[in-house]
């Protein structure tokens, strides 16, 4: 009787690319869904913002100022009424920070006298240190 021996170094280990295939995949989605949610979306408000060739970086502030193209105001979600602006300002100017930009987010089908009514209201509030928002064009 002759003795086979089988080596143990041949044996051939084989990987299974199926869940680095599904972790890819899982990881493209995310980043294309966050992309898409970061472009130009400061406030869960869809306001079309202007282009602009030269558009500087604005880190985010404690107040964002929206004008929806229906020229509705709202203030950090929350709509208000043109009337008692002035007065949300005056109490929202109390908790902000000393050198707090306030982010103005105007539709571009909006009413330019909308958007200038809010920066008024804004120095009326003691609030002078404001910023446009606009997406950088080409």
């Amino acid at each position: 009787m002759k003795w086979e021996f089988k080596s143990r170094f041949n044996v051939r280990s084989v990987m299974d690319m199926t869940p680095l295939i599904d972790l890819s995949f899982t990881l493209l989605i995310f980043f294309i869904l966050t992309y898409h949610a970061s472009q130009g979306r400061v406030t869960s408000i869809v306001v079309n913002l202007p282009s602009a060739v030269k558009s500087g970086t604005h880190n985010e502030g404690q107040l964002v100022v929206s004008v929806s193209e229906k020229n509705e105001i709202f203030v950090n979600d929350t709509k208000f009424e043109e009337k008692a602006l002035l007065d949300e300002f005056r109490k929202r100017k109390e908790t902000l920070q000393k050198d707090t930009n306030v982010l103005i987010r105007g539709d571009r089908n909006a009413n330019y006298e909308t958007i200038v009514k809010v920066m008024d209201l804004l120095n009326q509030a003691g609030i002078p240190k404001f910023t446009l928002a606009t997406i950088k064009g080409k």
